[in-house]
């Protein structure tokens, strides 16, 4: 009867235990790693964002000047791959308008970058005619990372 116990009953007790703790776990160490991955993101985003150019202009090098040009907002979008779950920062450019542009009208991007491996890649991944909370909330592969700030007036 022992060897029925063994063999039988606690293999399935760990299946039931994986499928209900799963979750939870995964999300807890995925929350875990998002400020990590911010810090690293703020002392490296000149680096990125150049990187991202480059990257850009590689495949079409009037992309990469026109990229090369524009506008960066200091915001910062957090998000993640709904399919990856990779953590993303999404940043807004703005581009100056065209000279025979009769409206005059500003045109928007958004520049993905993604926190893979304890890394941020830049591989000049964009979101034409989108602002980043647009994609957010359009786009049902992203959804977007709650940030917690620290109370400043709590001692401890």
């Amino acid at each position: 009867m022992g060897w029925l116990i063994g063999v039988v009953v606690l293999p399935i007790c760990m299946f039931v235990a994986w499928c209900v703790l799963h979750r939870p776990l995964r999300l807890f160490f995925e929350d875990f790693h998002v400020d990590q991955a911010r810090e690293l993101f703020r002392s490296q985003r000149e680096r990125l964002e150049a990187r991202f150019i480059t990257s850009l202009a590689s495949f079409d090098y009037d992309e990469g000047q026109r990229w090369e040009d524009a506008h960066w907002h200091d915001e910062v979008l957090w998000a993640r791959d709904r399919k990856t779950r990779y953590l993303l920062a999404l940043v807004c450019v703005h581009f100056d308008p065209d000279l025979f542009d009769l409206l005059h009208t500003r045109r928007h991007a958004t520049a993905v970058f993604e926190f893979r491996k304890g890394r941020w890649y830049a591989e000049g991944k964009r979101l034409d005619q989108t602002r980043p909370d647009e994609a957010v909330g359009r786009n049902r592969r992203f959804e977007p990372v709650a940030v917690v700030y620290p109370n400043p007036r709590r001692v401890g």
